[in-house]
């Protein structure tokens, strides 16, 4: 067998191993559909479906099946912010004046650094009870709402994720790039990636369905989110309600593949027009919090690894980065009890015995 037809041959028994591995997570999670791909420096190892995005319909998935990604968004917003750091339109170590300035309960200021790494202070949603009312709020709401912020504790002092602070960040790329934050994102990022099947904000054209769990309403009968739909066999369709003011935390959609364009980027490969390799590799250093700059930072079997999760109208993704051997997975599913993170393990598990280290 020539080398050609040897790396045909290996490409061929990696993609059919991680599909069975795909196809199994879906099934023991009982899932109507999982989306995933794999990537290893500038090459998709896998990219693939398993299960339906309708259940009415019976349409399959594909890794271009569109789902909306919650707060894998803020990695966006992070990549966003960093650009306008690099083109010194921002500072890590700029203020947020806007946070707690009505407030006399806040002993120090909110950095961008500090918003970036979940360690403001901020609490995660705010007043505002949006998941159970779809009563997203819009600038005003939002900005009247940060300016009384109490702080939960000073900041840089503990880590405290919070959805809000990411919303902060969005109204600060808004106002350091002279651009709507939708726009911002589109045009400084999304579309240099190659990212086209992806936006800041809902509703997204094509996108998949998102159900309840067989038999359930989450979190629960008597309180449901907002936008639980009709039935559909022992499940509920969930509804999409547009993010408004908190799009940068979570109201971004994008397919399994635009995802890998963003994993094989965030590991350091093309796309120096959006951020130098540097600053992404800065990206992966563990602050004061214990994350790094918009991705959270930990151990797994031994290696270094940046990994996001989200979830949102019933759409869950994930987003894991193996820093060491530059291998990236996507995971993107379309039910309430989905456990992407997991599927991201297996799959990293076994492109990592597919690959010579």
């Amino acid at each position: 067998m020539t080398a050609a037809l040897l790396l045909v041959a290996l490409s061929a028994s990696a993609s059919s191993n991680l599909q069975a591995v795909l196809d199994r997570f879906r099934a023991a999670q009982d899932v109507p559909g999982v989306s995933a791909v794999v990537v290893r420096q500038n090459d998709v190892m896998f990219a693939g479906a398993s299960g339906v995005g309708d259940l009415e319909t019976s349409q399959p998935l594909a890794a271009g099946s569109v789902f909306y990604i919650g707060s894998v968004s803020k990695v966006l917003t992070a990549v966003l912010t960093l650009q306008l750091v690099e083109t010194e339109r921002l500072s890590l170590d700029d203020t947020i004046a806007a946070i707690g300035s009505n407030s006399s309960d806040n002993p120090a200021r909110v950095t961008v650094t500090h918003l970036l790494t979940h360690s403001s202070g901020l609490e995660r949603e705010g007043n505002f009870g949006y998941w159970f009312t779809a009563d997203f709020p819009d600038d005003d709401a939002l900005a009247a709402y940060l300016a009384n912020a109490k702080l939960r504790s000073p900041p840089g002092t503990s880590l405290h994720y919070s959805n809000v602070g990411y919303a902060a960040l969005g109204a600060v790329v808004e106002q350091a790039s002279r651009q709507n934050y939708s726009d911002a994102l589109q045009s400084r990022v999304l579309v240099p990636l190659g990212m086209l099947a992806s936006g800041a904000t809902g509703p997204a054209d094509g996108a998949v369905n998102g159900y309840t769990p067989a038999g359930r309403i989450i979190p629960s009968q008597e309180r449901p989110f907002a936008g639980v739909g009709k039935k559909v066999g022992d499940r509920h369709v969930r509804m999409y309600h547009g993010a408004r003011a908190m799009s940068p935390a979570f109201g971004a959609y994008a397919s399994a593949n635009d995802l890998g364009r963003l994993a094989s980027f965030l590991l350091g490969n093309g796309g120096d027009a959006v951020l130098s390799k540097e600053i992404r590799s800065r990206m992966h250093e563990c602050q004061a919090s214990g994350w790094g700059l918009g991705l959270k930072i930990r151990r797994l079997s031994g290696s270094k690894v940046a990994r996001h999760d989200g979830w949102f109208a019933a759409h869950r993704t994930h987003l894991l980065l193996d820093i060491e051997n530059g291998i990236g997975v996507v995971v993107m599913a379309n039910s309430d009890n989905a456990t992407p993170g997991k599927i991201a393990d297996a799959l990293l598990n076994a492109a990592l015995a597919e690959s010579p280290r």
